[in-house]
């Protein structure tokens, strides 16, 4: 009778709780029914003292558009099983910012997002991607779990409630499932950077980065993240979904400039450029927006993006370029996702975020359809460089024939050329030797007598000076002997002009036969007078010189056809070491006194001057 009497107050209470019935077997329930209501009490005392109005909720998903700092959730649960059974509570949203649970039993918290504000006395929260509250219900009694969430923007609420077992099998498969894909994506993020360093494309190097954060995105929406990577940076488990949707979208920007829009179309390039700058500015001012606003922003930025991506790929698609399909089917890819994931924010769609393959699936396939693009534009930037390097290579055969046949028509000209030089050049060295002999013959008239064949007084004067130079530079005796034929006018007047002038023809010879050193010579000084220079002579020297000559000349009988005559001739000598270059007539002078002194002592004799 006690037992029934159990029963049926299991039964009321129930009924009036709006309890949720666990039947033997109970392996999930997707769409957990719950009681809300907005209430800002701090624990459960508080909350059970204020008077509440408990909105119910049967599809197990709570979307509130207003924002809400603090709402409670009501579970009951009704164990009808024969056992206990172990249950997981899900609440499949990672980007709450704080979910505490209570059991009014024990009346402490058994679940707290961040780690740094567990209570000492407080059951730890299981390790997931999602928000898990482990419960233990006692066979045959019922349970009411209040679940206070705060959160500080628009707040959606998917429970659903679960057998440790069958949520292993649920979970196992699809931590499989999107570990592949996983996988995938992170394989096509480093091909993408490993073919930027050994290309050193641009694009390579930002469709990796796209990857990466579409990779990131993903960790971020199936809350891999908030169980992997920053569980503990609650502004980044906020703001990430807003961030990286937003970024990875605006990165197909400079993919864009550098692959589908070429560099002459500088309209669609300054409009890109715009289109990032702007870009870079709400990247920096979206974490300072709130939360709600940034993510309607970043949605509606990257709607109005892709569109634009989806419209230049269209043009260059009916352009040219049969591979930009693959662009096209990208940007409507990810206008697809967009909306569907706006939709889910919105509250138009409503389901647990580990139910949404859809979201996944769309940007493993961007992910693969980029790779794909990228990839198919390197190897038309190659074969329009091998092409390039071909109609270079042919243009430069070509400018080669054309080189090698002005070489071959440059060599025959050089030849002939040069045949036209060797004959002017032969030419010319005749005409040369001629006019070198000319001029000799010219310089040798220049410098000899016309009558007597010796050198004239012209050439006297430049020797005597250059001979003056050296006995000064080199302290030499320079002897200096003047000659003249004794009573000259006389012959003249007698035998005539022409007698006289074979005499002194024959006193030359007789002279010029007497110099044996290269350098002494005779010079004609004028009319029937003789200059003899000779360089480092000492004076006695040239008084010898001098003597033998007259003595010579005295002893020979001159025939000269009409007359045989007896000539005598007189000489004065001077030598001394120059010592003023700049008078070399001083020399001559006093040759010439000597000369003079030995006409008035009688003639037919040698002196020397003497100071």
């Amino acid at each position: 009778m006690i037992r029934l009497l159990a029963v049926l107050l299991c039964i009321l209470v129930t009924f009036a709780t709006d309890a949720f019935e666990i039947e033997q077997g109970f392996s999930k329930r997707s769409a957990l029914p719950f009681s809300y209501v907005q209430n800002n009490s701090e624990t459960l005392e508080q909350l059970k003292s204020s008077e509440l109005d408990w909105q119910h909720v049967d599809n197990g998903f709570l979307h509130l558009k207003q924002d809400l700092k603090i709402i409670w959730l009501k579970v009951v649960l009704n164990n009808q099983a024969r056992q206990d059974l172990p249950l997981l509570l899900s609440v499949n949203n990672n980007q709450l910012d704080k979910i505490t649970a209570f059991i009014p039993k024990q009346n402490r918290s058994i679940l707290v997002a961040l780690a740094s504000e567990y209570q000492k006395n407080a059951q730890l929260p299981i390790s997931h991607q999602v928000q898990l509250v482990p419960i233990k219900l006692p066979a045959h009694e019922s349970s009411t779990i209040y679940i206070k969430v705060e959160n500080s923007g628009q707040t959606y609420l998917p429970l659903s409630l679960w057998h440790p077992i069958e949520y292993l099998k649920y979970t196992s498969k699809f931590n499989l499932l999107y570990g592949m894909l996983a996988g995938f994506i992170v394989a096509m993020v480093l091909t993408n950077f490993s073919l930027y360093s050994f290309t050193h494309k641009q694009y390579f190097l930002f469709g990796g980065l796209a990857i990466a954060i579409i990779w990131l995105l993903n960790v971020h929406l199936y809350g891999f993240s908030h169980r992997y990577l920053y569980s503990n940076w609650l502004w980044l488990q906020q703001y990430g979904q807003a961030l990286f949707m937003f970024i990875s979208t605006w990165l197909f920007i400079p993919i864009l400039k550098a692959t589908l829009v070429p560099t002459s179309a500088l309209r669609t390039q300054r409009i890109l450029s715009t289109m990032l700058k702007v870009g870079l500015v709400f990247t920096v001012l979206l974490p300072l927006a709130p939360y709600r606003t940034a993510l309607l922003v970043a949605f509606f930025l990257s709607f109005l993006a892709t569109l634009t991506y989806l419209i230049f790929a269209a043009i260059a698609y009916r352009r040219s370029a049969p591979f930009n399909k693959a662009y096209l089917l990208m940007f409507s890819t990810l206008l697809l996702v967009l909306g569907y994931q706006s939709a889910f924010e919105l509250g138009l769609l409503s389901s647990p975020v580990l139910d949404r393959p859809l979201t996944y699936l769309c940007y493993l396939l961007i992910s693969m359809t980029l790779s794909y693009a990228l990839a198919r534009q390197y190897i038309k930037d190659r074969d329009n460089k091998i092409k390039h390097q071909q109609a270079r290579l042919a243009q430069t055969r070509a400018e080669d024939a054309l080189l090698k046949e002005r070489l071959h028509i440059q060599e025959q000209a050089q030849e002939k050329l040069e045949s036209s030089i060797d004959e002017r050049t032969f030419e010319l060295e005749v005409t040369l030797r001629e006019l070198q002999e000319k001029n000799r013959e010219l310089e040798k008239l220049n410098m000899e007598d016309a009558l007597t064949k010796v050198k004239n007084r012209r050439y006297f004067d430049k020797r005597i000076m250059m001979e003056v130079r050296r006995s000064r530079r080199e302290q030499t005796t320079l002897s200096v002997v003047m000659l003249d034929i004794d009573h000259f006018k006389k012959i003249n007047d007698t035998y005539g002009h022409v007698v006289g002038d074979q005499a002194i023809c024959a006193v030359a010879k007789i002279v010029e036969q007497h110099l044996k050193r290269p350098l002494d010579e005779v010079f004609r000084y004028g009319g029937e007078e003789f200059v003899l220079l000779l360089p480092n002579t000492q004076q006695h020297g040239a008084l010898e010189l001098a003597e033998q000559i007259r003595q010579s000349i005295s002893a020979t009988n001159f025939d000269f056809g009409v007359t045989h005559l007896k000539v005598t001739l007189s000489a004065g000598v001077y030598s001394a070491i120059a010592s003023d270059s700049k008078n070399p007539t001083l020399f001559t002078n006093l040759a010439d006194k000597a000369l003079y002194q030995a006409k008035q002592q009688g003639r037919n004799r040698v002196l020397a001057y003497e100071l």
